[in-house]
């Protein structure tokens, strides 16, 4: 259980850099740089073909969030930045920022449950996708724990 769990905590991609820099310049051109990926997907999903007004109106809120965010932490400074990050905590910054990306990810799924007209095709199509990306990683976690504690042994 315990390397799901550092598994789900090393998520949020730069926490850690939060956490171990001063400099928040590069924090938030990295947040910007996001922001703007995720504008451009959400901006390529509503030229999609197809009449579901859920689908449409999802990525819409979530186009609106991405695009708000952008524009008040573009006109931040690095300064103004570490000042919100020490008050709210890197954590709760962190899984705040994280929303427009949860978005783009979302938005494919409903996609899938619309399209496939089951709910046991679209979770097994979800499953089937998320398979690589969340087994592979931790299964490489779950190697280097072991590694290190095979380590650990041989030392002690």
């Amino acid at each position: 259980m315990e390397p799901i769990r550092q598994f789900i905590l090393q998520l949020p991609t730069f926490l850690p850099t939060i956490h171990a820099t001063d400099d928040f310049a590069t924090v938030l051109a990295h947040l910007i740089e996001r922001w703007d990926w995720a504008i451009a997907a959400y901006r390529s999903y509503l030229s999609l073909p197809g009449d579901n007004r859920y689908i449409i109106i999802s990525t819409l809120v979530f186009l609106a969030i991405a695009q708000g965010m952008r524009l008040i932490y573009s006109r931040m400074t690095a300064e103004q930045l570490r000042t919100l990050v020490d008050t709210v905590g890197p954590r709760v910054f962190t899984v705040v920022t994280a929303i427009p990306s949860f978005g783009v990810i979302i938005i494919p799924l409903m996609q899938i449950l619309y399209i496939s007209g089951s709910p046991f095709t679209a979770v097994g199509l979800v499953l089937a996708i998320t398979v690589p990306v969340v087994i592979l990683p931790l299964a490489v976690l779950c190697f280097q724990i072991v590694r290190m504690q095979g380590l650990n042994d041989a030392q002690a």
